[in-house]
């Protein structure tokens, strides 16, 4: 009896490391929380952007918000503040454009049941861009899990991951689906999809841009399919984004 015990709990510490590590985010007792993000940017002219936990704000008119700061390097004091609207959303990391344009993406905290039941409701995730205190636009993935975003070399072209979520009619259990690569332009007041891939099955990081030989910079994603929902990892894979968004998949073992 005590060896079933202990292969039981191996058994369940092995899924929640399968489970609780989603394109960047730690699972808890209710779902994906996103704790490894950072939180500070600084942008071109200094200003110093900080985005705060939803379980930061426990207290007061923003409570369970996550709230944009933009800070004074020289006086220290707040500049602008932006608050967002729905509560128990998570923000990643965030990148900030050559104007000052602060780009970031916003997930589901937390999932509280199977979508077969009527108390949940899975949003999608949303790439936003504010701009001195004020939201210039805000742009809806198909998917409820996105990575933070990253720029291009010339600062006007956003590149995101996505991937799905899909559900078990078991509360709180749950498999990934398929994962996407995107590219919005910012064209100053809307986002413009300009780039979309399917990456295949399961997880994938978010992207990082550098430079290629062939093509001075690519932008690079790894990604790793899984065998749900206790399946181990089948291969490492290496996805290579040209400029012109072509596509070139090694993989790793």
């Amino acid at each position: 009896m005590k060896n079933l015990i202990t292969l039981g709990a191996i058994v369940m510490l092995l899924f929640l490391a399968w489970a609780g590590h989603v394109n960047g985010q730690v699972m808890n007792g209710m779902g994906p929380v996103r704790l490894d993000n950072q939180t500070v940017a600084v942008g071109p002219d200094g200003t110093i952007y900080v985005v705060t936990s939803p379980l930061q704000r426990g207290m007061g008119r923003e409570w369970r918000q996550a709230v944009l700061l933009a800070v004074d390097p020289v006086t220290n004091g707040i500049k602008w503040r932006f608050s967002l609207d729905d509560e128990d959303r998570a923000a990643s990391s965030l990148v900030v454009g050559k104007d000052g344009t602060v780009y970031f993406t916003l997930t589901e905290m937390m999932v509280m049941d199977s979508p077969w039941e009527d108390s949940t409701q899975v949003r999608k995730a949303e790439l936003l861009a504010v701009k001195n205190g004020l939201l210039k636009w805000k742009y809806e993935f198909d998917d409820v899990i996105a990575s933070e975003p990253v720029l291009n070399p010339s600062g006007d072209v956003v590149f995101v991951t996505t991937t799905e979520l899909l559900f078990t009619p078991m509360p709180g259990m749950g498999s990934l689906g398929r994962s996407r690569f995107l590219a919005l332009a910012d064209r100053g007041t809307t986002a413009e999809r300009v780039a979309f891939l399917d990456l295949g099955v399961g997880r994938v990081s978010a992207p990082v841009v550098g430079p290629y030989p062939s093509t001075s910079w690519a932008i690079f994603i790894t990604g790793e399919a899984f065998m749900a929902p206790m399946g181990a990892g089948q291969a490492t894979t290496l996805f290579i984004i040209s400029p012109d968004y072509r596509l070139t998949t090694l993989r790793l073992r």
